[in-house]
């Protein structure tokens, strides 16, 4: 089970969400409040947070696996980026240059990060952050000096995203705006399905309105959600406040007359150190703890250089449970390997007899390879044959090619009988030829051919120019030609 702290900083008080962590799920353990005293004459900003810090830690059950802090909006710049859909792999590095003409400093100097908050056909939707390096190394000192390191670094309204990690069921359908009016700026985040879709830091907070100047607050509200509006599609619901205003029903009335949204608290559950009407001061805190439990990504400005070293030291302190793991996986792909081998081998085996046996029914021989089973369809199959091996076309086309071209044949009768094997039978011709040596040379042809066996000449007359009709009768016995059927 793992302790993670979500912690909120603000100029008057230190907040903190303790979670814990586990496989079959998560809950908030307790929240935690300590108030930031003023400096004396000998103690210093640094040591009066370090010890408004120490008082929330020492709140939890033990000390925490993992930190998780923000720093404030103020010092980013957090923006709505398009970018082509086909750039997603490359986004780390085409984001410089779409931010480098809209940034008020350098961007090589920056951290920079990005979220996907939408997505169509053909487009992306990005919330980008870019901070100066200065403001993160100030801001990680600070954290340091006051005794935590923290292992990630929201950024301003942006950490409300964290807040699908425990009240997703809630946040699931809904689009929601999410305010934090803080001692010197406010806090503008819009959810949507329980992702941060849109976030802004405003200048001024409870200071406006302490000193009659609330107005500028709303106007500049209004400005805000005017400004999400032209660039977001959804509409928010309602509006959940967080933070110190959040238990005051004057704050929540004042804020749906400016914005035209009903408006009611961040419900996130209680637990030890807040009640159900002062829980909701907790929200920031809470949102950074549940960063740990939510699977989506999210802006972190540890990046580069200010990795945290946690994470890396960590892993080193896992290895031999990381190489225990990479084992048994390992093992588990082996085996798994070794089952889908004996399963396929017996398959393989049942199809080759199956081969061998639809081969035998079909073809007339046995094989149990496919190549050899595609040679035998190539060649036909190896059966007797049903038709006759010598029937009547056999005979005619016999007869048309032992006609010498240069003979004038004329036929004028012709009588074919082949037995039902094919092999034996006779026919008869009577024709008209010019000559009796031609008629005597279309006899040698017909005996030339193996199936006709014997030849037998008939009577011959002369016609009309002089020109002589025969007749023929010859006996077939096609023997040879059978057997060579057979071999074939």
């Amino acid at each position: 089970m793992s302790l993670v702290l979500g912690i909120e900083i603000t100029p008057r008080v230190v907040r903190g969400a303790f979670l814990k962590t586990a496989l079959r799920g998560s809950e908030i353990e307790r929240y935690a409040e300590a108030p930031i005293a003023r400096p004396t004459e000998s103690q210093s900003e640094a040591d009066a947070l370090r010890a408004a810090v120490g008082q929330v830690l020492a709140l939890g059950s033990r000390p925490p696996d993992r930190i998780i802090a923000s720093l404030n909006g103020e010092a980013a710049s957090l923006r709505l980026i398009d970018l082509p859909a086909g750039v997603e792999k490359k986004i780390a590095e085409v984001l410089p240059g779409e931010l480098e003409a809209v940034l008020p400093f350098d961007i090589t100097d920056s951290v920079v990060d990005y979220q996907i908050v939408g997505r169509t056909n053909t487009t992306i939707q990005l919330m980008t952050v870019a901070v100066p390096r200065a403001s993160v190394s100030a801001r990680l000192q600070q954290l340091q000096n006051a005794g935590v390191d923290p292992r990630e670094l929201a950024v301003g309204a942006a950490a409300f995203g964290g807040l699908g990690g425990i009240i997703e069921e809630w946040l699931s359908e809904r689009t929601v705006l999410v305010i934090d009016v803080g001692p010197d700026n406010t806090d503008f985040a819009i959810l949507t399905a329980g992702q941060c879709t849109f976030a802004r830091t405003l200048s001024g907070g409870m200071n406006l309105v302490e000193s009659g100047r609330r107005t500028e607050l709303g106007a500049s509200l209004q400005r805000t959600l005017a400004s999400y509006k032209a660039q977001r599609a959804e509409e928010p619901s309602i509006i959940l406040l967080a933070g110190e205003t959040a238990p005051m029903e004057t704050a929540r009335q004042w804020l749906t007359e400016q914005l035209g949204i009903e408006c009611g608290t961040v419900p996130i559950p209680s637990a030890p150190g807040a009640d159900e009407d002062t829980v909701a001061k907790f929200a920031k805190a809470a949102a950074l703890a549940a960063r740990a439990i939510t699977r989506k990504k999210q802006l972190d400005l540890r990046q580069g250089e200010f990795a945290s070293r946690a994470a890396a030291g960590e892993l080193r302190q896992h290895l031999r449970l990381i190489a225990v793991c990479v084992g048994a996986v390992l093992l588990s792909f082996i085996v798994s390997l070794g089952a889908r081998y004996r399963v396929a081998r017996a398959e393989h085996e049942q199809l080759t007899e199956d081969l061998a046996e639809v081969s035998q029914d079909l073809l007339g021989e046995e094989t149990r390879t496919a190549l050899h089973a595609r040679e035998l369809l190539t060649a036909g199959p190896r059966i007797d044959d049903p038709l006759p091996r010598f029937d009547a076309y056999d005979v005619l086309e016999a007869i048309s090619e032992s006609i010498p071209p240069e003979i004038k044949h004329d036929t004028r009768r012709l009588l074919i009988e082949i037995d039902d094997d094919g092999q034996t039978g006779r026919f008869e011709v009577q024709g008209t030829v010019d000559s009796i040596a031609e008629r005597d040379r279309l006899v040698e042809e017909l005996q030339s051919h193996k199936c006709f066996a014997d030849v037998e000449k008939g009577s011959i007359s002369t016609t009309v120019g002089d020109r002589k009709d025969y007749k023929v009768a010859v006996k077939v016995e096609c023997e040879v030609q059978a057997d060579a059927g057979k071999e074939e």
